[in-house]
């Protein structure tokens, strides 16, 4: 939050957020909030007004890896001297967000996330946007080894059923694996079915990959 905080106060901007991106174009596919600077009423009028997924930001974030700079009235049509100006391009203007950028980050452990400032003044340049989305590459890298720490931590799989996972990662069968552990196929089976449920998988192959993705094999 510290370090968020001072990006935004040397680049200009007053507003900081985290979001998981979709990776899907699924009906009802939104940017969740994870972390950010924004008041109770800013979140809830940005939701409100379906700014978490607007469509020409969504596409934009799952389309490619480089920075989508915007400004209000480009993107939503804000002009101070018309009346009718939509509801979007008024509730930003009303909280000084006339322009940022949003840093899309793909890969980290299963994870897509996006970083969006934002703030009153003019939008940034290429040189800035490019410097911003190398910041967000490393703040999502911590904020992933934090949560793959946290859940090494907080690891839900028991020692046997761990090593019942590694070893189908290597596409061992449950008869192979029984035979590496000296354990019975059928027990290596209700190991491997006991992570499965754990881990809300629909199958080993899931949760071989959830398992890994989360840092409890590690």
């Amino acid at each position: 939050m510290v370090s968020l905080e001072r990006l935004c106060r040397d680049r200009g901007f007053t507003r900081f957020a985290l979001m998981n991106s979709p990776s899907t174009d699924e009906a009802g596919a939104e940017m969740r909030l994870t972390l950010s600077n924004w008041s109770e009423e800013f979140r809830r009028g940005y939701e409100r007004l379906g700014l978490h997924r607007f469509t020409p930001v969504l596409r934009a974030m799952r389309g490619g890896a480089l920075p989508f700079v915007w400004d209000a009235e480009t993107l939503h049509g804000y002009d101070p001297d018309d009346a009718d100006m939509s509801p979007q391009a008024r509730f930003l203007a009303a909280n000084d967000c006339l322009s940022g950028l949003y840093c899309p980050v793909h890969g980290l452990t299963g994870f897509n996330g996006v970083l969006a400032l934002s703030g009153p003044g003019a939008p940034v340049d290429d040189a800035a946007a490019d410097a911003l989305q190398l910041a967000a590459f490393t703040i999502f890298g911590i904020l992933a080894a934090c949560r793959f720490e946290k859940n090494r931590l907080d690891n839900p799989l028991t020692a046997r059923e761990r090593d019942c996972l590694k070893l189908a990662m290597l596409g061992k069968t449950s008869a192979e694996i029984g035979t590496i552990l000296s354990i019975s196929g059928n027990t290596i089976s209700q190991h491997l079915a006991s992570a499965t449920r754990k881990l809300d998988a629909s199958n080993r192959t899931h949760a071989v990959a959830l398992a890994a993705q989360l840092g409890y094999l590690s």
